[in-house]
């Protein structure tokens, strides 16, 4: 991976932050996409040990792994 793939990947990461640490939280409900802010939120669905965190309106898709502890 180069820098600039590496430099969009962190900002990437960056604006997410707050979603995938509620996420890893527990906390699904009412979570808003950083990145358009649609107001009918993000979509979440657990799938074999990760989760799948998708926004309806931009498309993006977040796969979280979930610590278990």
């Amino acid at each position: 991976m180069n820098d600039n793939a590496e430099d969009k990947l962190a900002a990437l990461e960056s604006v997410w932050y707050d979603v995938i640490d509620a996420v890893n939280a527990g906390r699904t409900n009412g979570l808003i996409c950083p990145e358009c802010q649609h107001p009918d939120g993000l979509q979440v669905e657990e799938r074999q040990g990760r989760v799948e965190v998708s926004c309806p309106n931009c498309k993006r898709v977040v796969e979280v792994q979930v610590n278990t502890f």
